[in-house]
């Protein structure tokens, strides 16, 4: 594995999204993955690395942010919804190149 590509401890504890909390990088970084890999599998994005690389990047640059469940509460599935751009095949290409001049393909 290249040097550039590890998550130290010291960049956790230095994170303030996870508030030092080794499980919540972890957590952190797995959604992202996850949300990488669906976006290359429905064809939005073209990858030229992993998507667990891509996301350690991102958590490293400070770009990963996560939302918490206050007790009682439940999340408005619209909401997250109305909150995600809707993908059409005329902004697939601009994402495409967005993405790979975001991770420097």
């Amino acid at each position: 594995m290249a040097e550039e590509q590890r998550v130290y401890l010291d960049d956790i504890y230095a994170n303030e999204q996870c508030q030092g909390s080794v499980f919540r990088a972890v957590v952190m970084m797995a959604q992202e993955a996850r949300f990488v890999n669906k976006q290359a599998t429905q064809g939005y994005i073209t990858l030229t690395k992993k998507p667990t690389t891509i996301a350690m990047y991102k958590f490293k640059e400070g770009k990963l942010s996560i939302s918490e469940k206050k007790p009682g509460e439940q999340f408005d599935n619209e909401a997250v919804a109305a909150a995600e751009p809707e993908m059409t095949s005329e902004n697939v290409a601009q994402v495409s190149a967005a993405a790979d001049d975001a991770f420097g393909a």
